[in-house]
């Protein structure tokens, strides 16, 4: 589950501003990065709650529940967050892309509290393709973010 959690952590957008607008583009990076550092303390918390395998599937459900809130917390930040007319539609694909962490770590958290143990085991991968895969879409919108803020 380490693994998995740390893969989270990605959603660091490490985008900054320069030429017109730079004030606008700016407030843009601050507010996607103040929500991202939110979601980073969630996530760091609840791995070092859950990290050495001692933590039973009640405690990994529960702390799966809290990264799922997190990131549900993101998701409604990110909608709040009015981006620069130039990154409007890469934004609405951020935070669709920040949806899809919502439903891994639902997903998870579910099978957690199943105590079927084939269902946490197909958890545990399926978290871990999860957040790849979203991290990997995350990763490449941000980098188009990058591209048009700096364009």
């Amino acid at each position: 589950m380490r693994g998995a959690l740390a893969v989270a952590l990605a959603l660091a957008v490490a985008v900054g501003a320069c030429g017109d607008d730079t004030k606008t583009k700016n407030s843009y990076v601050e507010q996607v990065n103040q929500a991202q550092s939110n979601f980073v303390a969630v996530v760091d918390d609840s791995q070092s709650r859950i990290q050495g395998g001692n933590a039973s599937n009640t405690e990994t459900a529960t702390q799966l529940d809290m990264i799922r809130a997190a990131a549900a917390k993101v998701v409604v930040q990110l909608r709040a967050i009015k981006p620069p007319d130039n990154v409007k539609t890469l934004h609405g694909t951020l935070v669709k892309e920040a949806q899809g962490l919502v439903a891994a770590f639902a997903k998870a958290a579910d099978a957690y509290r199943s105590q079927d143990p084939a269902q946490i085991l197909t958890a545990k991968v399926d978290l871990s393709k999860d957040i790849d895969r979203v991290n990997g879409q995350l990763n490449a919108t941000i980098q188009q973010l990058n591209n048009k803020l700096h364009g």
